[in-house]
């Protein structure tokens, strides 16, 4: 489903733990037809099943002509519109196929699963934005299964401690006990679709290809949406950058090696850009050394309204009380991602 605008519909997102895409599954024939999006000769009899209010809707809808597909409210009302001939191919996603008839069809032959993922969505768990803390909690633990399976730490009853008393301080929270209790991510995925499962996109990341492009949703919005962006100019960073004399975002950069990164300073400039319509050079530059923490207390104090060029780490978002971005650079550094 789209996601709204975060600033609008008031929910945060946690760090994605599953990437799946928009794939085809039939007639071997018709499946060809709609990957290669052709319409034409021994094509034009195809005739795609795609659920109501997706991504996956949205997409087909803007390729093919409304003759070309039709929708389905359920997953099992699509199924049974391709066994009565209403179409003759599905658009899915791979991991709604295991265990179902349609995957049992595959393995016999009578369908096909097309060899192309037309997009790439990422699933993530959802919370309200008003509770930071728990957002951070909800985050910090899909994390600590991926990092359970870079270290190579597994599910292990016996140092699972099963017990029922909830940590009131989130900072003092065990997440390895995640790892310990039901297994890290590798483990869990492997339980659930089986071996040899894993896409590319889905295995640890160590130094391929990292920068993935979050889908937007609808950011453009209703009137609606902007009526509560409005509101909260109100209030927070948004009301001290608007009022401040001349207009200008404060934004720090941390130096690293006696230099500045570069695309920190780009960054700051995107969000400049973002914040005062297009004026990209609406920012002051301030410069801090790399593990200094008058850079943190600077955010702290308003001095600053953002830090760019830092390291993700579990301390500043959990313990510290602050939000790191989508990561935007990696270095070859052990564990810095900025």
């Amino acid at each position: 489903m789209h996601p709204k605008p975060m600033t609008g519909a008031g929910f945060s997102f946690s760090t994605p733990y599953f990437y799946d895409g928009l794939r085809f599954v039939g007639n071997r024939t018709f499946v060809i037809c709609a990957e290669k999006k052709r319409r034409y000769a021994e094509c034009e009899l195809l005739s795609i099943c795609v659920l109501q209010g997706t991504t996956h809707s949205d997409f087909i809808s803007a390729i093919f002509p409304s003759n070309f597909y039709r929708i389905g409210f359920s997953f099992e009302e699509m199924i049974a519109m391709m066994f009565n001939d209403t179409c003759n191919v599905i658009g899915v996603e791979e991991f709604s196929i295991f265990d179902s008839e349609l995957e049992k069809l595959i393995k016999s032959g009578e369908y096909v699963l097309g060899n192309k993922s037309l997009t790439k969505e990422p699933l993530s768990a959802v919370t309200r934005n008003e509770d930071r803390e728990w957002s951070d909690i909800v985050t910090w633990a899909i994390r600590a299964l991926i990092q359970g399976e870079m270290n190579g730490l597994m599910r292990n009853p016996q140092l699972c401690n099963n017990d029922t008393i909830l940590e009131s301080n989130s900072t003092r929270l065990n997440y390895d006990q995640s790892v310990y209790c039901v297994g890290n991510y590798g483990e869990i995925f492997n339980r659930r679709f089986g071996e040899n499962k894993r896409s590319s996109m889905n295995t640890i990341n160590k130094g391929s290809p990292m920068i993935y492009s979050t889908p937007l949703g609808d950011i453009f919005g209703t009137n609606n949406d902007f009526q509560v962006m409005d509101e909260m100019i109100d209030g927070g960073v948004l009301k001290r950058v608007k009022s401040r004399k001349g207009d200008v975002l404060r934004c720090g950069v941390v130096v690293s090696f006696d230099d500045v990164n570069i695309t920190s300073v780009d960054y700051c400039h995107v969000l400049a850009a973002a914040l005062f319509n297009g004026d990209f050079e609406a920012v002051e530059f301030l410069t801090f050394r790399e593990n200094d923490d008058v850079a943190y207390e600077s955010l702290s104090h308003g001095i600053i309204d953002a830090l760019a060029g830092t390291v993700v780490n579990f301390e500043g978002d959990v313990d510290r009380g602050f939000s790191y971005s989508t990561p935007y650079y990696y270095r070859d550094k052990e564990s810095s991602v900025e």
